[in-house]
């Protein structure tokens, strides 16, 4: 029974890890890496975790690996990023009025910000997380957390209307 548990807590922190690795630009193969990468390190090293910090034991280990990657394959390109929309953050009210935009410029305005700022905004627009749920992710105050979403979101939205602007000739 116990493991059938585990098992299952694994299939659902795996689904929510290979999201997140999804939206932040992976090939499916390297989310599912990453996934499996990290579930194994969490059953070899599980006893050594706090069971309050599970989840931001897993979160960090996957969002490490992740940064590894990236910094490996910097000088190769991925071909795949833009097929996966971010399409939660085109839907931000402001946005909707710039819409003419691609899912390249929403990735593009997106990479423009603060590591932190990117994977809050994915956390709470691509994956509708709640800010709790973030909290106990990211180990953070949920009011401090609020205002950092905030922030993050005000400057993509600053960022993505100076692209806008910058492409289309305002002037």
């Amino acid at each position: 029974m116990a493991k059938q548990t585990m098992n299952e807590f694994l299939q659902q922190v795996g689904t929510l890890l290979y999201r997140y690795l999804r939206k932040r630009g992976l090939s499916h193969e390297d989310a599912e890496d990453i996934v499996q990468d990290t579930c194994y390190k969490f059953l070899l090293h599980k006893d050594g975790i706090r069971s309050d910090i599970v989840m931001n034991w897993l979160f960090r280990v996957a969002a490490n690996q992740f940064y590894d990657l990236k910094r490996k394959e910097k000088h190769r390109s991925t071909t795949d990023v833009e097929d996966i929309p971010l399409v939660s953050l085109t839907n931000l009210p402001e946005i909707q009025l710039l819409k003419k935009e691609n899912a390249k410029s929403v990735r593009d305005t997106l990479e423009s910000l603060s590591t932190m700022q990117q994977e809050l905004l994915i956390l709470k627009y691509e994956l509708e997380l709640s800010y709790k749920n973030i909290s106990s992710l990211l180990n953070m105050n949920e009011n401090t957390l609020k205002t950092h979403v905030g922030r993050a979101k005000e400057k993509f939205i600053k960022n993505f209307k100076e692209e806008f602007d910058d492409g289309h000739g305002s002037g």
